[in-house]
């Protein structure tokens, strides 16, 4: 059984500002945590973001203002990182508005997998809220 979080937000406001905030670490910061000492700028492809010693996300897809995907590494994680494939992917679709999916996961192959599971569902109830206030905010 896979365990995937898969969701979306509508949001009124142009879609280089929703990518913006998908991707300028000042934004980033607002919506999602990251480290205090990132110094890598916009995110692009193959951008690094590295919790020392607890978690590294990296860039594998990246369509401006279409597709962001990061993948995420755990490096305390007794499994080798071919033996699981844990994504952040959000998807921006304009029709009229902006719709913004998300799809985060899959969390199957790790140990505790439903306690991430249900993390990533909560962090992103606040996460896609926090987003649009502020693509939509003056």
């Amino acid at each position: 059984m896979m365990l995937t979080v898969i969701d979306q937000i509508s949001i009124n406001a142009p879609i280089q500002k929703v990518w913006d905030i998908l991707t300028n670490p000042k934004f980033i910061k607002e919506w999602d945590d990251i480290p205090e000492n990132y110094t890598g700028g916009l995110l692009t492809l193959n951008s690094v973001i590295e919790w020392e010693g607890h978690a590294k996300m990296v860039v594998t897809e990246f369509e401006e203002m279409k597709i962001l995907k990061l993948n995420l590494y755990l490096p305390k994680v007794n499994l080798d990182p071919s033996q699981y494939d844990v994504s952040y992917r959000y998807s921006l679709k304009s029709n009229g508005e902006i719709v913004l999916d998300f799809e985060i996961g899959d969390f199957s192959p790790l140990p505790n997998s439903q306690d991430y599971y249900e993390s990533s569902i909560e962090w992103l109830k606040m996460a896609k809220l926090k987003i649009k206030e502020l693509a939509e905010s003056k």
